[in-house]
């Protein structure tokens, strides 16, 4: 027969603490295909050790390991794991089945990690072959000890192992169950399989062939036993390529749907934790989340009024410098805009106050703003200030202007003030001592609205520089180009006009602001922006205390699974399965609480609805963006969790209580 396993001199030492122990003594071993070996000794003879080497689930120290003629020492953990999924089978003492795990899906395990798929009927053969065909969809919770330990035979027959090494496989079992679990195990053998079994039991032993004895690390008898008269022969054992498999890389279908399904597993087994731990980044997500659909509303509401009126729009306003204070704007900059402007198709110069205005024996402080006026016909075609804005009433004119009439147009916000439900057209209002009557009512405009509506008045721009403030110098001046398009034009030319008019040296910087609509918007978004940063920070604290949590509890899953990623690397799982594995975990648990996150953002936005009308706008991208950022923290702080429990190594593992 062929040596299947062949030690030279092995040498192996633990520390514990301050002490070392050597549990293998130069140990030198032969074993050929077919045989049954049992490896007979007391506790700490390094029976055990010994086994967990010729398995690959530890390294000797010292000394040569040839398994089916290969040489191991150098062997990478990626080739070890495929040798433990292909070529070996593990039957443990105490049986090591996943919890709350069917027969069938136990022994299916070793087929996820070989890299040649799973068979669910090779899995319901193997558990035929140890009498439990009718367990299959028993969990093992539900299974006497001697079942659970032929569930693990059966999961460590499924991938053809070339030796099968079993630990104490009867020893935590009744009479009965010890002895249909030995019946098994010679069964196998005389199909041919090799066994090597690690026992103290005299009774194990005696129904072995070969029995080798070990005390203090070395062996110290090595014995084969003749057959029984009238014993069946030994089959022959079956005749296999003995090529070492390859190291594999990337992931098959079905170690991607076990990591998914241990993950959703072990999150739902947890539920409550898991609540406690998605609520940091729900927090977080969901303020990021309503900040974002809130503001994205506001602009669309702001947008959605636009009309092409509004982009034909300049505005000079003064600017503000910090030695010289506000720079105002005169009435020889107007005259100068409308001389170098061949452009400026309208131009509007407006007084813009705050002050107290009355009516009756309520006062209210409102906004002040003074136009020229428009004619009749502008306000039918609405070509005027309040393009697309509906007025009750009328506007004032441009003969009502340079008579310095004392007419004025109110917003709805200040008509609600100053009347409440009566009607405000042909009422009087007094502002600073001087009686207005009321044409009209406008409505409040798309910003108004947003922000609950500010309380304004319209004056005659000559009213409101003679009678009411004493001074025909302009707060700012619009100006309206013939098209959108030519708005960028007449910009550049009311600059040269004021430049030219203020003797503006080429070094020297402009000492006005010239802003068409589109740059009003950019500028608004900007403000936007950094308002939104003190939300964002306080946000990112908030996903920052939840990936801790993320971490903390993913640690401590680590912890209380570390058994199960013992057996799964004993099982042939690679260190890439177990760090995928928990790092899916970490991710769902953040991708969970980004969706709920998204949802609660949602939701604040129309809560903010009632109080600031602005219906919020969820897009694709701040979809896209709360599930990417929730990825990111998953990620982030999953990994280091997701690396320990890679990097354990399996016997350790295997041993932790």
């Amino acid at each position: 027969m062929e040596t299947l396993i062949d030690i030279r001199d092995l040498s192996k030492t633990y520390l514990t603490g301050s002490f070392k122990v050597e549990a293998l003594k130069k140990v030198s071993l032969k074993i050929k295909a077919g045989e049954l070996v049992s490896l007979v000794g007391p506790s700490g003879s390094g029976k055990s050790t010994l086994m967990h080497i010729l398995g690959f689930l530890d390294r000797p120290d010292s000394g040569e390991y040839y398994f089916a003629g290969h040489p191991t020492a150098s062997l990478g953990e990626g080739r070890l794991a495929a040798i433990r999924s292909r070529m070996v089978g593990f039957i443990f003492q105490s049986f090591h089945l996943l919890k709350r795990t069917s027969a069938k899906d136990n022994v299916l395990l070793p087929m996820v990690y070989s890299g040649l798929g799973t068979d669910s009927q090779k899995a319901l053969e193997c558990l035929r072959l140890v009498g439990l065909s009718d367990r299959v969809k028993h969990k093992s919770n539900e299974l006497s000890g001697g079942q659970c330990q032929r569930v693990a035979i059966a999961r460590a027959l499924v991938n053809d192992p070339l030796i099968l090494l079993a630990d104490e496989p009867t020893g935590n079992l009744d009479a009965k169950s010890r002895q249909e679990v030995m019946q098994a195990i010679k069964d196998l053998n005389g199909r041919g399989l090799t066994v090597v079994i690690v026992t103290h039991d005299e009774e194990v032993s005696a129904q072995t062939r070969r029995v080798v004895r070990m005390k203090d690390g070395g062996i110290v008898s090595d014995e084969v036993r003749e057959p029984a008269p009238g014993a069946a022969p030994a089959a022959a054992p079956e005749v296999r390529a003995m090529r070492l498999p390859e190291a594999r890389l990337g992931f098959t279908p079905s170690e991607i749907a076990e990591q998914f399904t241990v993950a959703f597993k072990a999150i739902w087994t947890h539920k409550m934790r898991s609540a406690l731990t998605i609520l940091g980044i729900l927090i977080g997500v969901g303020a990021i989340i309503s900040l974002m659909t809130i503001s994205e509303g506001f602009m669309k509401s702001l947008l959605s009024g636009a009309t092409e009126d509004d982009a034909r729009k300049v505005w000079v306003t003064p600017r503000w410098e910090r030695l010289k204070g506000r720079l105002p704007l005169t009435y020889a900059d107007l005259e100068a805009i409308k001389a170098g402007c061949p452009l400026a198709e309208k131009i509007t110069p407006i007084l813009s106050r705050n002050a107290k205005v009355s009516a009756g024996n309520k006062h209210v402080d409102a906004g002040i703003e003074s136009h020229e006026g428009f004619t009749f016909e502008e306000q039918k075609n609405k070509k005027n200030f309040f393009d697309n804005v509906n007025v009750t009433g009328r506007f004032f004119t441009p003969a009502e202007n340079l008579n310095r009439a004392r007419v004025a147009v109110i917003n709805q916000t200040l008509a609600k003030k100053l009347f409440g439900s009566e009607a405000a057209v042909n009422n009087e209002l007094r502002l600073q001592n001087i009686s207005f009557t009321i044409v009209g009512v406008a409505e409040d405009g798309q910003a108004g609205q947003i922000f609950g509506g500010r309380p304004m008045a319209y004056i005659p721009f000559n009213t409101a520089a003679k009678r009411v403030f004493g001074s025909i110098r302009p707060d700012y001046i619009g100006v309206t180009a013939p098209t959108p398009g030519d708005a960028p034009e007449a910009r550049k030319q009311i600059i040269l006009a004021l430049r030219k008019e203020r003797n503006l040296a080429e070094d020297k910087n402009d000492n006005f602001e010239v802003k068409t609509f589109e740059a009003q918007v950019k500028l608004f978004k900007d403000g936007m922006g950094k308002l939104s940063l003190v939300v964002y920070a306080i946000a990112g604290i908030s996903l920052l205390v939840g990936g801790i949590g993320i971490m903390n509890i993913m640690l401590v899953s680590v912890t209380e699974r570390t058994r199960e990623i013992g057996l799964r690397k004993a099982l042939g799982a690679k260190n890439s399965d177990i760090l995928s594995q928990f790092l899916i975990e970490a991710v769902t648990l953040c991708l969970i609480g980004g969706a709920l996150g998204v949802a609660l953002g949602f939701g604040l936005g129309w809560a903010a609805y009632f109080f600031i009308k602005v219906p919020p706008a969820l897009g694709l991208g701040t979809i896209s963006f709360a599930f990417g950022f929730s990825t990111i923290i998953g990620v982030s702080f999953g990994f280091w969790p997701a690396l320990r429990a890679a990097m354990l190594d399996p016997i350790e593992a295997l041993r932790y209580e």
